[in-house]
């Protein structure tokens, strides 16, 4: 097992924020995704603190981690795209569309020549028609404003709650781009089911759920959080995703997915009618098969046999039946049946796990162990054992190593031998212990620190 590298973690986030390889320049669209992996797993980290002070500064300029957390802000801010009102009253019923955020500056709130030389009040009718707000974009910009301490109060929340009203269809899918025009109606697109997955369903639900959790900053009497979504169409939408095995597809019909299933399991818990799902007469057994699929994704803990000259096989016939030593290997997550394993998955299908409260089923050191290998000498964490290392993987491993500190996930461990290896391996699973101790707790439905939502 490799030792917790909190330093060289820090490091790469927090240089991350600065500069990136230039082979990111093709994710510039959403380079608001990526400010998100890096603050993120900071706040994880502890490197933002929790009191803020006016200048929203953390650390030196120089230092390892030196974050200008007023500069972020602003910068996100200003990806804020301008909404248009449908309708005079302005009331929850469709009352804007393109409420949110974009991905990045790329665009920015163009004008058009010809609207600009009109000199119209109306500036919404003068934004490019390419200036979408993005359903996932939005996500990531609130989770990353309120881990700099932002307290949205410069959110239009009213704006991005009737757009997502607006976005849901019939069948209570979330259609991902905001359009531009009050002309459009989401209706229209009922072959666009790419573009109406689980993945925007969480991120839709996610933002109705940040910007709903307190009704006390609701300012029509006479709207409810729950007029926003239709909670009822979603929840059957999601469960429209099952699969034969039990878990969730990106949409109806499709094999199960490590990502899509925690997108929907997360989604019903936001909601609030996950445990009223799982009791259901109609879905008996539904929980104990999705348990099982998701403890299934754990690759089976191989034998390394070990011989007289150093050598190793994973098959004790190559030994000639005859075993020297036995080493259990590290198994990590793998997304689907028959793939390989990836560190992301142990956020997906490990966070899965943990909103059922069934994450102790797993073998969680042995999990560990196979993300820390993923760990990268320059800091962050590889898709396998040995990539480079990537903002997205590693954020992901940083939020499954922070979540296999509850519910009893790591209780179980082995007494070590008294042999050298045995004492050594046992001091490296003690500072793995402590150091994975010390990260902020995660809110796993929402993928940010709890100490951050309200």
């Amino acid at each position: 097992m490799k030792k917790f590298e909190r330093l060289r973690h820090i490091r790469y986030f927090s240089h991350s924020l600065r500069t990136l390889p230039k082979q990111y320049s093709a994710a510039d669209t959403n380079r608001l995704s990526l400010v998100h992996f890096c603050v993120q797993s900071l706040d994880i980290l502890g490197c933002l603190p929790v009191d803020t002070d006016d200048e929203f500064i953390c650390g030196t300029a120089g230092e390892d981690v030196y974050v200008n957390r007023g500069e972020i802000v602003e910068w996100i801010y200003g990806l804020g795209t301008v909404p248009t009102v449908r309708s005079a009253d302005g009331g929850a019923a469709g009352g804007c569309v393109g409420g949110g955020f974009k991905g990045s500056n790329y665009l920015g709130p163009i004008m058009l020549n010809d609207d600009a030389d009109n000199n119209n009040d109306d500036q919404s009718s003068h934004r490019h028609p390419y200036d979408h707000s993005h359903i996932a974009m939005t996500y990531v910009a609130l989770c990353t404003l309120q881990s700099l301490g932002d307290d949205l109060s410069r959110i239009d929340k009213h704006a991005i709650l009737s757009t997502l009203q607006g976005l849901q269809k019939q069948n209570g899918s979330f259609v991902a781009l905001s359009p531009t025009s009050t002309e459009y109606d989401v209706a229209d697109e009922v072959e666009a089911e790419d573009d109406c997955d689980l993945r925007f369903m969480y991120a839709a639900i996610a933002v109705w759920y940040i910007l709903t959790s307190n009704d006390d900053d609701d300012d029509d009497e006479n709207t409810t959080t729950n007029d926003y979504i239709n909670i009822e169409s979603a929840t059957q939408y999601i469960l429209s995703c099952k699969s034969y095995e039990g878990a969730l597809g990106l949409t109806p019909g499709r094999e199960g997915h490590g990502g899509s299933t925690f997108c929907g399991i997360a989604s019903l818990y936001l909601l609030g009618v996950l445990d009223d799902v799982m009791s259901r007469e109609e879905l008996r057994g539904w929980k104990d098969e999705l348990t099982y699929w998701c403890v299934m994704r754990q690759k089976s803990l191989m034998k390394k046999v070990v011989d007289d000259d150093g050598s190793s096989t994973t098959n004790k016939n190559d030994n000639n039946g005859y075993v020297v030593e036995e080493e259990e290997q590290p198994a990590g997550m793998v997304g689907r049946p028959n793939k390989k394993e990836d560190t992301c998955y142990s956020y997906w299908i490990g966070g899965t796990l943990h909103l059922l409260s069934s994450s102790h089923l797993m073998d969680g050191w042995a999990l560990r162990e196979y993300v820390l290998l993923c760990q990268s000498p320059y800091g962050g964490f590889g898709k396998v054992v040995g990539a480079m290392p990537d903002l997205l993987h590693s954020f992901y491993s940083m939020a499954w190593l922070t979540l296999s500190k509850e519910n009893g996930c790591c209780e179980n461990e082995e007494e070590a031998d008294d042999d050298d290896d045995a004492v050594y391996e046992s001091e490296v699973r003690s500072q793995v212990r402590e150091s994975i101790g010390k990260l902020s707790k995660l809110d796993c439905a929402l993928g940010m620190c709890a100490k951050r939502t309200r």
